[in-house]
């Protein structure tokens, strides 16, 4: 892979801002008896807490597209890390206010990165779009992991508060790997984007039906994602096995997508369709729920984790492998960037929510699992659908 030096600024610049876009909000899970005492807080409002990032992801992705085409990607995601800096300080050394305000900031901060970086990936790697895609997914894939793992250690060593500021040393060092993005920030300005300049304003990509069926196929993933994130400790306790083997397997899970969400964006950039591999990921998520319904010993628990890590990492890879593939240019890409992160997120926010509401009503998870289960079929749907060898023209 030939490439310049400017590029491989942008390239590192771009896997370090990925550290930074799941573990404040991953970190946050494993210590929330913690937060709860500390301001007293009642289980609607510490679910709250889970939930606001990804309203937030859901509210600001829309603008994320407009702002860059006005700054340039260089200034846009400058400030985004800011805002996680600055929402991560407030989040941990203010008071029950600063706990909603810091993490509301670190949302719209992650939003930015979140749409930004397949846009800034497909105008900068055309060639390399599938390698550079999937460095990216598994950068942030890996940080989601550690940032679960190392929040109790962490919480141990300091206090609860520190171990999430911590994360501050992090997005400062990304901070400054991004400055050189500063001095040539730009907007995308190229011939082949102004000769489609005049089209783009006058079709709306939230009138593409292709569009929406990648924002319900992301929609749908998260959805999962999160679900599994915030319960998947609880189910296995539920089953009779104990907090410590519960958290281990929220790691393992996470640990396990890692080689399939590096493979599968190169494999997708290389074929023309991806309905085959959206289905044979979305069987592999729905081998994994299955065994995880029935499952009563510790083997089955385990490759139930299995199959739910390969499902989840590779649809988590597809999903976001969809924006660029399903897009003609840079500038629309962060335009679907931004429409299947928003809706997406919002559909990902009621899940957690949904799920627990369900076992609160049933006192089981059974009848929670089922649900899963059957969003898993929707989501072989929407994998065939967007997997199609087409770009939204809207």
């Amino acid at each position: 892979m030939k490439i310049n030096s400017q590029l491989i600024l942008v390239f590192i610049g771009l896997v370090f801002v990925s550290f930074n876009l799941r573990a404040p909000i991953t970190s946050v899970g494993p210590i929330l008896d913690l937060i709860q005492n500390e301001y007293s807080l009642n289980s609607s409002m510490l679910g709250f807490i889970t939930t606001l990032p990804l309203l937030t992801f859901a509210i600001f992705s829309p603008f994320v597209a407009k702002i860059n085409h006005k700054f340039g990607h260089g200034l846009t995601m400058f400030f985004g890390l800011l805002l996680i800096i600055l929402g991560e300080l407030i989040r941990s050394y203010t008071n029950i206010y600063g706990l909603f305000l810091g993490t509301t900031l670190i949302g719209i901060g992650i939003a930015i990165g979140n749409v930004l970086i397949p846009s800034v990936i497909k105008h900068k790697f055309k060639k390399n779009m599938g390698s550079v895609l999937s460095i990216y997914i598994t950068s942030l894939c890996v940080f989601a992991a550690i940032g679960s793992g190392l929040s109790i250690p962490l919480t141990n060593i300091f206090t609860w508060n520190t171990s999430l500021a911590i994360w501050v040393l992090l997005a400062i060092i990304s901070l400054i790997i991004w400055l050189p993005q500063l001095k040539k920030s730009e907007k995308y300005n190229n011939t082949d984007d102004l000769s489609i300049e005049n089209d783009m304003q006058s079709k709306s990509i939230w009138k593409s039906p292709l569009a929406w069926w990648v924002t319900l196929y992301m929609g749908t993933q998260s959805l999962l994602f999160y679900t599994l994130i915030t319960w998947l400790p609880s189910i296995l306790v539920f089953k009779g096995f104990d907090n410590h083997f519960a958290g281990m397997m929220l790691l393992f899970f996470q640990l396990v997508s890692l080689p399939i969400t590096l493979y599968v964006p190169i494999l997708a950039n290389k074929i023309k369709e991806q309905k085959l591999i959206a289905t044979i990921i979305s069987l592999n998520y729905l081998l994994g729920m299955i065994i995880l319904l029935f499952a009563t010993s510790t083997f089955f628990i385990i490759i139930s984790m299995i199959f739910l890590g390969i499902g989840m990492g590779g649809a988590i890879s597809l999903g976001i492998g969809f924006i660029s593939l399903r897009t003609p240019h840079s500038k629309k890409a962060a335009e679907l960037s931004g429409m299947s992160q928003s809706a997406g997120y919002l559909l990902a926010a009621v899940g957690p929510i949904l799920i627990g509401f369900i076992y609160d009503m049933t006192n089981s998870w059974i009848f929670s699992l089922w649900v899963l289960i059957l969003l898993i079929f929707l989501l072989i749907i929407f994998g065939i659908k967007a997997g199609k060898d087409e770009v939204t023209h809207h």
